[in-house]
């Protein structure tokens, strides 16, 4: 299966090219550079994904800014963290279930990093993708997890601070 840009083998099947690159390879971990977004600009991050350009892995991220009615997307390089590109733009009626879940996150007093840890503190495997949404009156972050044996999905109740089961998939 293709996924962000990279080839991701099913669950059923041996680990994929992927998760030995990712394991094998010096890159910065997703959750130090979203702390560090966190920490340099106002707003939420709202999604993360990573890709493969030109055999350069590169963590994509979208932060919105509930207050200002503005997305901001970034590019970093995954080996050293650099900035690689910045774009701004207003949030559009696509971005609604995003934006309701970060108005959710401020509301909270938590961030995108640590719904991520809190998600994650009982599972294996590489982070690769990451979204918030809200949908059906729930907030929640959908997670993509790549481990040894192939990749799968979580949700993560942002209200509750806890998994959803109903949207757990294997």
């Amino acid at each position: 299966m293709w996924v962000s840009g990279m080839w991701v083998a099913g669950i059923a099947s041996a680990a994929s090219p992927s998760y030995f690159m990712l394991q094998q390879r010096a890159y910065l971990s997703p959750h130090s550079v979203m702390q560090q977004i966190e920490k340099e600009f106002s707003g939420v991050i709202a999604e993360f994904d990573m890709d493969m350009q030109e055999g350069v892995l590169i963590y994509q991220f979208e932060l919105i800014n509930p207050l200002a009615n503005a997305i901001t997307r970034f590019e970093y390089r995954a080996s050293d963290g650099k900035l690689l590109k910045q774009k701004a733009a207003k949030v559009t009626a696509n971005d609604r279930g995003e934006l309701e879940a970060a108005r959710l996150i401020s509301l909270k007093h938590q961030t995108f990093s640590g719904l991520i840890a809190l998600a994650t503190q009982n599972h294996q495997g590489f982070l690769t993708d990451a979204k918030l949404d809200h949908d059906l009156g729930i907030g929640y972050l959908e997670l993509k997890l790549l481990n040894d044996t192939g990749q799968y999905k979580l949700a993560f109740d942002i209200d509750n601070l806890q998994p959803l089961p109903l949207l757990k998939w294997d």
